[in-house]
């Protein structure tokens, strides 16, 4: 049996290594801890990072998907205003074509067309054709100015053209056309106007 001054200093072996090993264990768990919090922290900051990173991805998208809708939507716009201005263009200028009709320089006008047109084609003898009002402009003299200007006999066809101004000339058997009415002048000016109307817009 030990004496009490042995067992005074066992208990107090036994306090001290259980303080030591305390210290050792809450040592360790401390430093676990902190581990734990600093991987949490790296975590939480990557995890920020690519959610940080996830939402400018998608607000960059939805941006591109905004930009491009809009640009789909000018696009478009533009082009039923082009339109809408061609449109505009066309009808003004069939009005003043119109209307040239009854100023005094439209038997110039209608002769130089005839000049135009008789020229075009290749054989000797043709035919013009006019509306039925402009018919009594191609007196027989109108029509040898005509012959002595362009080379060919023209003649002048007795049933009027359904046309709202200019003239058609028909090669001598009728088979070739020329169209020089103010409709047909107007429908082939009509890609050139829509190729200036594109330059403007472009510039």
């Amino acid at each position: 049996m030990p004496l009490p001054d042995q067992v005074s200093l066992l208990c107090r072996a036994i306090r001290e290594k259980g303080r030591k090993e305390a210290g050792e264990i809450l040592s360790r768990a401390r430093e676990r801890a902190n581990r734990i919090l600093q991987e949490a922290g790296e975590n939480t900051q990557r995890d920020l990072e690519e959610h940080v990173s996830q939402e400018r991805q998608s607000a960059y998208q939805h941006a591109r998907q905004v930009v491009s809708a809009a640009e789909l939507k000018a696009g478009q716009q533009v082009m039923i205003t082009r339109q809408a201005l061609l449109s505009e263009v066309f009808e003004e200028t069939e009005k003043r074509l119109s209307a040239l009709r009854d100023e005094p320089g439209y038997p110039n006008i209608l002769r130089l067309l005839a000049i135009h047109a008789v020229s075009s084609l290749p054989e000797e003898h043709c035919w013009i054709q006019v509306r039925k009002n402009d018919q009594c402009l191609f007196s027989q003299d109108m029509l040898m100015d005509l012959s002595k200007e362009t080379g060919q006999t023209v003649e002048l066809l007795p049933e009027p053209a359904d046309i709202n101004g200019g003239c058609l000339a028909f090669s001598a058997n009728k088979k070739v056309l020329v169209d020089f009415s103010f409709d047909a002048l107007l429908k082939r000016a009509e890609p050139k106007l829509k190729e200036l109307m594109a330059n403007i817009q472009n510039s």
